[in-house]
């Protein structure tokens, strides 16, 4: 028996689903000979090939279709194909064929005073926070959502002073290892306002505006608070940034950031109880 189950590929069942197009399946179609569609050929004398493709009659496809079925329980033309890895092993062996990564993006989140998420209410001690899979996050009862660049940040968002509304949901931006989710609040939840708080630097204000936030909150600081507390580096190895991004922070900050040559990290502002305010982006 021939092992066409054992190698397809993802690629190769996309294009057995394709090929169940209506207008194929009266017509016939043609298709590239390669990956099962070559092994179709080779052990079941499927379709006839030419100038490297091979080409199928509408009995071809059903004698694939049924092939399929038979070996599998899968049908090309009416099942849909599994989006998950557990969906796809009742099927083929490679259960890696449905694309789907084993670990759904992560979020990390609380509420400044209480944690209002999926029609319930948590009280969190300071210093913990929520983790749950992204697609588990269905509602949030907060009007405004804080997105945060550094995890230290994070944890610590309850110590700093700013001007946003009484209880902000916090939101960790994310990493590698649970993956940056910043979009996703946008486009979840349009009925909140999304604020950013980066790093005040090229680098951190050019990672703000990417999270299609509608504010980003910024330090409330002097030149001599600038000098003292921030980074000569966040500056320099981040010049090529500051043209794009000079115009979108406030005039004020703008001038005592190209006066001092410096950036300021969250971690600074922090430690220097530095406070922040609302800057609109659009």
């Amino acid at each position: 028996m021939s092992n066409f189950i054992e190698v397809i590929t993802g690629r190769d069942l996309t294009r057995l689903k394709s090929i169940c197009d209506p207008g194929k399946i009266q017509n016939g179609t043609s298709v590239a000979m390669s990956g099962v569609f070559k092994v179709f050929h080779q052990d079941f004398d499927i379709g006839k090939t030419s100038s490297g493709k091979l080409y199928l009659t509408p009995r071809d496809i059903r004698q694939i279709r049924k092939l399929i079925k038979e070996q599998t329980g899968f049908d090309i033309l009416t099942d849909l194909k599994p989006s998950s890895r557990t969906e796809m092993a009742k099927y083929f062996p490679n259960e890696k064929l449905s694309g789907t990564p084993v670990k759904d993006k992560v979020v990390k989140i609380y509420g400044s005073s209480s944690t209002n998420i999926n029609g319930k209410v948590y009280d969190l001690e300071d210093g913990m926070n929520i983790e749950m899979p992204l697609s588990n996050l269905i509602t949030i009862e907060h009007n405004q959502i804080v997105i945060v660049e550094n995890y230290e940040a994070f944890t610590k968002f309850r110590c700093i002073k700013s001007d946003m509304g009484p209880n902000p949901l916090v939101i960790y931006r994310g990493d590698k290892e649970g993956s940056v989710i910043s979009k996703e609040m946008a486009l979840n939840f349009p009925q909140a306002e999304i604020v950013a708080w980066f790093d005040t630097d090229p680098s951190g204000i050019s990672l703000a505006l990417a999270t299609e936030s509608s504010k980003m909150l910024v330090p409330d600081l002097s030149g001599e608070d600038l000098s003292r507390y921030g980074r000569t580096v966040l500056f320099n190895d981040q010049y090529q940034l500051w043209e794009r991004v000079s115009n979108i922070i406030p005039s004020k900050l703008k001038l005592l950031m190209s006066e001092t040559g410096k950036g300021i990290t969250q971690e600074a502002i922090i430690a220097n109880s530095i406070p922040l305010v609302l800057h609109r982006l659009k």
